[in-house]
């Protein structure tokens, strides 16, 4: 047991109860020592806040700050202290609530000095506990990182990537790690965590990895229903598993099963591929340059399910067939801005690169498409400004990330890219930049109950927010926001001459509160709504007067 001296603060209205508690226990041969005392709750708050004693002893009657109310803030600045209570007989559902709160324990007065004593001893062996706990949790921790599983995950990194003899030594080392799997007849899978830096990528380092040790022992556990295997990192987001060959099930089907439980039991998927069964630890390579070729795959089906490398190797991939000819085509239509017969030319463009039976080596394809996107870039370069061409770029670094995931995603990334270049040139050419700001008013005129922002009407035609405010301000005279204000105005003079309820107007008109609506009717207009209509009108439902009334 840990042995340290523990500070407690004792706090009760009446200095005798103070001065019994705290100087007729001889509290230092238990090695507690009383650090401060105090007469009401907000003397024992300020107690808490600067020596955040172990043990609070304190009355739940006090004035200033009550025990409910001490109990909780005390808990708030040291979550682990031990508060008991001294409570009278009539106190004891409250003395319970405060128990609910945090508090450790609770004495009925009247009392004696004795109950006081053991009822601190038990505060301080819970805080002893606590401390040994904490203590073996960090040992655990440290054991845990210079673990066996450690020292295996190196080793069969070395195994996968360089090939070793199958001598004396190394199965000396096998012996020595604890390896379950049977040196002989291996198979390797290597799996990926689908869309993992889009969607950890900005999570927490712990989550992150409380994460990854949640699929790595769902992987485990489903293999080790059926054979021995050994499941361990590569790579940040790939897992490798190498496991025995067993007679009743295929490898095909363990991957299977592998995918279906990270998806049933995690929210995330998975891509699995398999390699061949080996002989022995000395052609491991092989397997795993197998799996890893058959991962690559799924490339071409967005992920979330098992290709098995034989199912790939049946033929010599062929290389892709680079359609020369729509190439010139859709550069002559980039550099109009003919956005749409860019785009019909990207779809043909795609279907012949990909018009091969069996499909190319993924890798060919993402190369090909990518330098299709390199070539797209340098007629932006020559067509736009500075500021433009920075805007595509950034586009352009986005869609080559999007390459890591599916064909699907770099597909469409070069498609957006080609309509955001085209946009821009068409831009020059004609009133292209007028066509968009109408398109976004149409768009804010018919949807004023939606909460329109510059990102929300920037995205729905297609540009960064900055470009779009400036571009919106540049043709209109005033601010997104302002306009999107005096179109709703507009419309609520509309539906005020209609005599329409003010509520209704203000629901229509996407305002969360009514009374905002008018504030900002009487700010724009001059007048509350019920002034206009009766203004135009010469009248003022009852509804509406009511409002006005409520609103003020």
């Amino acid at each position: 047991m840990i042995k340290s001296t523990i500070e407690m603060c004792v706090i009760d209205d009446i200095a005798s109860v103070i001065e019994g508690i705290s100087k007729k226990i001889d509290w230092a041969r238990h090695d507690i020592r009383v650090c401060g005392t105090g007469l009401n709750g907000e003397q024992g708050l300020r107690l808490v806040e600067t020596y955040r004693p172990g043990i609070i002893v304190t009355d739940i009657r006090m004035p200033i700050i009550d025990g409910l109310e001490f109990t909780r803030r005390a808990k708030e600045i040291n979550p682990d202290c031990k508060i008991i209570l001294l409570t009278g007989f009539n106190d004891f559902e409250y003395a319970q609530k405060a128990v609910q709160l945090g508090a450790f324990d609770f004495i009925t007065k009247p009392f004696s000095l004795e109950q006081i004593e053991q009822a601190v001893l038990k505060a301080k062996h819970a805080l002893d506990v606590e401390r040994v706990k904490a203590v073996q949790v960090q040992v655990l921790e440290q054991r845990v990182k210079e673990s066996m599983p450690v020292l295996r995950q190196e080793y069969f990194n070395l195994l996968i990537h360089h090939r070793t003899s199958n001598d004396e030594s190394t199965r000396e080392k096998w012996d020595f790690l604890q390896i379950q799997v049977v040196p002989e007849q291996l198979i390797i899978m290597a799996m990926d965590i689908d869309h993992f830096s889009e969607r950890l990528g900005k999570l927490p380092v712990q989550e992150v990895e409380l994460i990854r040790f949640s699929l790595q022992n769902i992987v485990e556990e489903t293999l080790q229903a059926h054979t021995r295997c050994l499941v361990f990192r590569e790579t940040h987001s790939r897992f490798v598993a190498i496991f025995n060959e067993v007679s009743d099930v295929d490898a095909a089907s363990l991957a299977d099963k592998c995918c279906e439980h990270v998806a049933k039991f995690t929210k995330f998927t998975v891509s699995i591929g398999v390699g061949n069964c080996v002989r022995g630890i000395q052609e491991l390579p092989d397997s795993y340059g197998q799996a890893i070729s058959a991962l690559s795959y799924h490339f071409y089906t967005g992920g979330n399910g098992v290709i098995v490398y034989d199912d790939i190797a049946s033929s010599e991939p062929p290389l892709p067939r680079y359609p020369l000819a729509k190439e010139q085509e859709l550069f002559y239509a980039l550099r109009s801005g003919n956005r749409e017969q860019a785009t019909a030319l990207l779809e043909e463009f795609f279907a012949e690169l990909m018009g091969t039976v069996p499909l190319p080596e993924p890798e060919s394809i993402d190369k090909a498409l990518n330098e299709l996107g390199y070539m797209m870039l340098r007629v932006f370069q020559e067509k736009l400004t500075e500021d433009e061409y920075a805007v595509v770029e950034s586009k352009a670094r986005a869609v080559r990330q999007a390459s890591s995931a599916s064909l699907k995603d770099l597909q469409q990334g070069i498609k957006e890219l080609g309509e955001l270049g085209c946009r821009f040139i068409a831009g020059k050419h004609s009133t292209e930049s007028a066509k968009v700001i109408q398109e976004a008013v149409a768009y804010i005129r018919s949807n004023l109950q939606l909460n329109l922002t510059v990102n929300h009407c920037a995205k729905q035609v297609h540009l960064s927010g900055s470009y779009f405010a400036n571009l919106f301000k540049r043709h209109t005279g005033i601010t997104f926001n302002q306009f999107v204000t005096q179109e709703r105005m507009e419309r609520a003079k509309a539906m005020l001459l209609e005599d329409r309820h003010v509520q209704e107007i203000s629901d229509t008109l996407g305002f969360v509160e009514r009374r905002y609506f008018s504030d900002v009717f009487k700010k724009q207009i001059g007048m509350t709504p019920s002034e206009f209509k009766q203004h135009y009108l010469g009248k003022v439902s009852p509804a509406s007067s009511a409002e006005e009334v409520e609103n003020r």
